[in-house]
């Protein structure tokens, strides 16, 4: 189920729960990751999943934690991924069967369009409602809130390691339950999520300016590089050295 490992060649986009690679995917391994993924290209590629075997797809979203396998591609891909317990994530995954939704080509085409050069959250919502996400969650989109959003900018880019629901909650002056309800409807995913993908995103920014990956860790609030590394393993299915 194994391909020889290529080299990753292209560029790497994140922000807060979700993540992106534009070009030529090299290893092939077959993996599971936490985050949703989601395949767009202007050719089919060979792409196996546990619960289909292999296809030849232009588009395909893969769910959470399902074991899969892209073999390295001669032209560029888009790759993208989505924290599962995010509002676009939650939609992608609802629309799954048995963890997997191949997409046609009117679907691959209105995907990429919605997406378009620069992704952020309002393209990752566009793009699920253009391929049909669960509408179960559409009541649910990330709503303003002045007071999340204020003690969201105060927090330091190096998060402490226990950075508690209380102690968050005391500093807006709500309840925790309260805190957690309104923190959700603010940014669309729950706090410790919302946390770790912070902590990739510093981290990421860190090793992409050129700084040694253990201090690039150190200064996103991750025990050390090794931590770093299992956690980024876990959401993309690859070290961040591949990167």
């Amino acid at each position: 189920m194994t391909t020889p490992t290529g080299t990753w060649r292209g560029q790497v986009q994140m922000g807060i729960g979700w993540g992106q690679f534009v070009g030529r995917a090299g290893d092939g391994a077959a993996h599971a990751h936490h985050a949703v993924q989601l395949l767009l290209s202007e050719s089919a590629q060979a792409v196996w999943t546990r619960p289909t075997g292999w296809l030849r797809v232009s588009g395909i979203v893969i769910g959470a934690d399902v074991e899969h396998q892209l073999a390295p591609t001669t032209e560029s891909v888009t790759l993208l991924y989505v924290e599962p317990h995010s509002t676009a994530g939650r939609q992608l995954g609802g629309s799954l069967r048995d963890g997997v939704q191949v997409l046609d080509s009117p679907e691959v085409e209105a995907a990429r369009r919605a997406l378009g050069e620069t992704p952020d959250a309002a393209a990752i919502a566009a793009l699920v409602e253009r391929i049909g996400g669960d509408d179960r969650t559409a009541d649910h989109q990330p709503t303003g809130d002045a007071l999340i959003a204020e003690l969201i900018e105060s927090l330091p880019a190096q998060l402490p390691d226990r950075l508690t629901t209380a102690t968050l909650a005391q500093q807006a002056r709500l309840s925790e339950s309260r805190f957690l309800h309104r923190f959700r409807a603010h940014t669309g995913l729950p706090l410790r999520p919302y946390l770790r993908w912070r902590r990739l995103l510093v981290a990421m920014t860190g090793v992409m300016e050129g700084r040694a990956l253990t201090q690039a860790a150190v200064d996103a609030g991750f025990a050390d590089a090794a931590h770093f590394t299992r956690t980024f393993r876990r959401h993309f299915g690859i070290p961040p050295k591949t990167l």
